[in-house]
């Protein structure tokens, strides 16, 4: 493990040896897998020569347009794919979404699929992280590599403060009342729960189709109701085989919602992991330090390119 100073990476010319790729706009997206809607972002990759695919899995209250700052920043060879997790629907409105992981990771394997999306390399933020996990660890040789960032995790011994208050009656009651608050007051305990003081408004308005829409809202609660049972499973599984697929951390030094010490176990379970440090930024890291995340990303995805 080694920290990453951003003073350092910028009087060296850069974060890594490749320039940023120029900004290509992603495109909105949807396909219907197992009578499920879903909508993504996606950027197709220029010229012929066509490196490796890349999944992007989003944090828990955010969205696929969170990561349009990441992805403008990612290599412009590979073609990038962003699903949005939250607001998948069944075609039959009646229905309601099965939220436990194991459902989710499912969909997420038959959306590949639908799309031709051969072997990526999986991106997941916080509770995307975590399904990446699940990916890497149910179906073996289905990911070509993971980069977890700040990523929920079943080891540690952690159980997030933020999962602990939202399941009882008052958090609940809060985070239903939240489409009433004014989005200063958001933005600031954004920064605040994020151990951070880099969020910006820009930075959070996509966050806001989720807080102020309260079926979002209900189908994140249920998600928590089901946390435990979704992390014993988990746990379960990296225990019996550690997971053999190239891996990089990435951790936002003073994050309070996945403490960086609870890193060294869910590394236990990795068989191929390095991690880096980023000092001075805490939770969001897609928003907080997008091209430096991206930067990290580039280097790996070169060294695991090289191994073939």
């Amino acid at each position: 493990m080694w920290k990453r100073d951003a003073s350092v990476a910028a009087a060296s010319g850069g974060w890594g040896v490749m320039s940023p790729p120029p900004l290509f706009v992603p495109k909105p997206k949807h396909v219907v897998v197992d009578s499920v809607d879903i909508h993504y972002l996606e950027r197709e990759a220029s010229g012929k020569e066509q490196a490796p695919p890349i999944l992007l899995l989003h944090a828990l209250l955010a969205t696929k347009e969170t990561l349009t700052e990441l992805i403008a920043a990612l290599p412009a060879d590979r073609r990038i794919v962003a699903i949005d997790l939250l607001f998948m629907h069944p075609m039959d409105r009646a229905k309601k979404l099965d939220v436990h992981q194991s459902n989710l990771a499912r969909l997420v394997r038959g959306f590949m699929q639908s799309i031709g999306l051969d072997r990526p390399v999986a991106i997941g933020h916080s509770h995307g992280g975590v399904l990446a996990l699940r990916l890497a660890a149910t179906e073996r040789g289905l990911l070509r590599g993971l980069v977890l960032m700040c990523p929920a995790h079943p080891f540690g011994g952690y159980r997030s403060h933020v999962v602990n208050f939202y399941l009882r009656q008052p958090g609940r009651f809060l985070a239903l009342s939240i489409p009433l608050a004014p989005s200063w007051m958001i933005l600031r305990a954004y920064n605040e729960a994020a151990g951070t003081k880099r969020i910006r408004m820009q930075h959070l308005r996509p966050h806001l189709r989720v807080l102020r829409n309260r079926n979002t809202l209900r189908r994140v609660l249920q998600m928590l109701v089901t946390w435990d049972a979704d992390m014993h499973e988990l746990r379960q599984a990296l225990a019996a085989r550690a997971i053999e697929e190239p891996t990089l951390l990435i951790w936002g030094e003073e994050d309070p919602i996945v403490p960086i010490a609870s890193a060294a176990e869910l590394q236990e379970h990795l068989a191929d992991s390095q991690m880096v440090t980023l000092p001075g930024t805490g939770h969001l890291l897609v928003e907080e330090a997008p091209e430096e995340c991206a930067g990290l990303i580039r280097e790996w995805l070169g060294r695991v390119d090289a191994r073939g």
